[in-house]
């Protein structure tokens, strides 16, 4: 099942329980995590990437420009002084410049991208409270799907 529709769980007891869950690089970290809330609430399966014991920023950065599953997403624009026009459980990609180093997903709903970093961990955060603490440059990504193409 694929879609914006809740699966059988109940979206709030799913979510409250993850906020402060510690990060960890080989099992919560924010490509898992995104994983697991895109699977959970919105029937997606997205592919599973190994992260080397040696993991820094610019493997990150490279990871994320050049995996094949970019192609299965379509930037949205944002609208008006900003607004985020994009659907519930949209991927976020988040930048302190100019390239992306860190995944979240949009909760349209609540009206905050859940992720996880390792100063945090799981977090609900409002897209200002995300660019109050450096992530300049949040792109929304949406499913591409028939119609699209």
């Amino acid at each position: 099942m694929e879609g914006n529709a809740l699966l059988s769980i109940n979206r709030s007891s799913f979510l409250s329980p993850l906020i402060g869950e510690p990060w960890a690089w080989q099992s919560r970290n924010c490509w898992d995590f995104a994983c697991h809330v895109q699977r959970e609430l919105f029937g997606r399966e997205l592919p599973q990437i190994a992260v080397p014991a040696d993991f820094n920023r610019r493997w990150v950065l490279e990871e994320i420009a050049g995996h094949p599953e970019r192609a299965r997403w379509r930037q949205v624009p944002d609208g008006p002084g900003g607004l985020v026009t994009a659907a519930d459980g949209a991927l976020v990609l988040m930048a302190h410049a100019r390239f992306p180093a860190h995944i979240g997903v949009w909760l349209r709903q609540e009206g905050r991208v859940i992720h996880c970093d390792g100063k945090a961990g799981v977090a609900c955060e409002t897209v200002l409270a995300l660019r109050q603490v450096g992530w300049k440059s949040l792109m929304f990504f949406e499913p591409v799907t028939c119609t699209d193409l």
